[in-house]
């Protein structure tokens, strides 16, 4: 039995539905790293990788796969049946025409379609690049305003550059021992049992704190436009609204991850034309308001390393997208354009923010734009339309991994969605200042998640490193655990 072909098959291993499921399984490995036992030998079972793999070795690791799609436990469904007979048909049929794992297969149209099992490297960049546009973007021109054009532009480039090498050096210690699956996998393998639940409470805090951001964005775009609407009562529609699209199947949840990077890139270019359509400041691109070269307090300094950090908190995810490559070969190269996309991305919106607005920039660059009457009506609508679908496209997907922990310990799945909105409305009731959760994302969790471990795990699997590139790391290391403790100091006392 074998699924039919449609029109989001179109393109083959390009196809809508490909790149879905490449999404699906990111995120199925990251729920992995939530559910797994902390205690496995990992130790006992890792080996450094002698460079070859043969092609008995890879079917047997898609047949281990096949049968426990990912760690989230979903329903059977005639779909799910399908595509792993499809998968199981194609393991059988390369055990007996020994044909290279990593060969595409082509059906004629309107014969059956296999989901490839791996990304391509344009699959790689995608889900990179999902991962690194997020809502920390919005902040980028209050950390330019807060650090001033200098120092901003220089941790802004430094945190690119940094967690870009960082990146690297995870897709470096799996190809080193090709066991490890995820970053929890990593920190249990160089430090012990210990450092893997300080990481499984990490994650938590971060995916809390991104949940917590985008129900305050979305009440935030909302009020500005109509703030007849109290933020409450929009705050209690989306945590509502999320119990319900908590029970959607994970590919389905894919397909909307989709509209989420398509529904960030459009903000940034809707802000660019606001500017332009405005002749006199504020708002303006044409009449630039003014701006300051360096910050007014130290403080403010590391407040701001917070928000330019914030955007690069993908590392959790990378381990993932390196173990679900076709051809890991290339992961250098498909981190060098997504990381550089990106900067673009966050660099350009930052400067149009700030020369828009200028000292009077707020924490979300939209939320000014909403409140300015003298756009175009067409432009606020646009914005509230975008800020409105993006959480409902990437919420689902950053709950997934704690309902799964919460399905398996309470066997009640709707109590467990309603404690999760619950969780996400209590915390958006105490924290309501977007630009401090984001801040406080950025220093506590993506200096550690994303410069300070990786570094240290680098160190620690790959002893025999020149003397002069140990120093270069071990520097890095220091500025994650200063930035860290400067950072939510700043987001404490501001």
């Amino acid at each position: 039995m074998s699924r039919r072909n449609s029109l989001l098959d179109a393109g083959g291993a390009g196809s809508i539905n490909n790149f879905a499921s490449s999404v699906q399984r990111s995120v199925d490995y990251l729920s992995k790293s939530f559910d797994s036992k902390l205690n496995s030998p990992i130790h006992d079972t890792v080996q450094e990788h002698d460079g070859e793999q043969t092609i008995d070795t890879i079917i047997d690791e898609v047949e281990d796969y096949i049968p426990n799609y990912g760690s989230i436990r979903e329903p059977i469904n005639s779909d799910a049946v399908s595509i792993s007979d499809s998968i199981k048909d194609m393991v059988q049929n390369i055990r007996h025409n020994n044909i290279s794992r990593s060969n595409s297969i082509h059906e004629p149209i309107g014969g059956p379609v296999i989901i490839s099992l791996k990304s391509t490297p344009t699959q790689t960049i995608f889900n990179s690049v999902n991962v690194l546009i997020g809502l920390g973007i919005l902040s980028i021109p209050l950390a330019l305003h807060l650090s001033g054009w200098v120092i901003g532009i220089i941790t802004l480039l430094f945190a690119s550059i940094s967690t870009k090498q960082t990146a690297v050096l995870l897709g470096k210690i799996l190809e080193k021992y090709p066991q490890l699956q995820t970053y929890q996998d990593i920190g249990i393998f160089c430090y012990g049992n210990n450092i893997g639940f300080i990481i499984l409470i990490i994650f938590t805090l971060d995916l809390i704190g991104a949940g917590i951001s985008m129900i305050l964005l979305f009440a935030d775009s909302i009020n500005a436009i109509i703030p007849s609407i109290p933020q409450f009562e929009l705050k209690v529609f989306i945590c509502s609204l999320l119990v319900i699209l908590n029970f959607l199947p994970l590919r389905l949840l894919s397909f909307l991850s989709l509209l989420g990077i398509i529904c960030t890139t459009c903000t940034c270019f809707a802000i660019l034309i606001a500017g332009l359509s405005k002749t006199v400041s504020p708002g303006s691109l044409l009449t630039p308001m003014e701006t300051n070269l360096f910050p007014n307090s130290l403080k403010n300094v590391f407040f701001s390393f917070g928000l330019f950090m914030a955007p690069w908190g993908g590392h959790a995810t990378f381990p993932e997208i390196f173990k679900d490559q076709l051809k890991p070969s290339k992961f250098n190269k498909c981190m060098n354009i997504s990381f550089t996309f990106s900067f673009m991305m966050d660099f350009l919106t930052g400067v149009f923010g700030f020369l828009m607005f200028g000292n009077n920039v707020e924490d979300e660059i939209t939320k000014n734009i909403l409140i300015n009457e003298d756009y175009p009506i067409w432009i606020s609508q646009l914005i509230v339309i975008l800020m409105s679908i993006l959480p409902i496209s990437k919420l689902p997907l950053i709950s997934r991994p704690i309902v799964t922990i919460l399905d398996n310990k309470i066997n009640n799945k709707l109590i467990n969605r309603i404690l999760l909105s619950l969780v996400f409305l209590i915390a958006t009731t105490m924290l309501t200042n977007f630009g401090k959760v984001m801040s406080l994302l950025g220093s506590l969790i993506c200096f550690t998640v994303c410069l300070t471990l990786p570094c240290l795990y680098y160190l620690h699997t790959f002893p025999e490193i020149p003397i002069r590139e140990k120093i270069v790391w071990w520097i890095m290391v220091v500025i994650g655990i200063v930035g860290a403790i400067g950072g939510t100091i700043a987001v404490i006392k501001i």
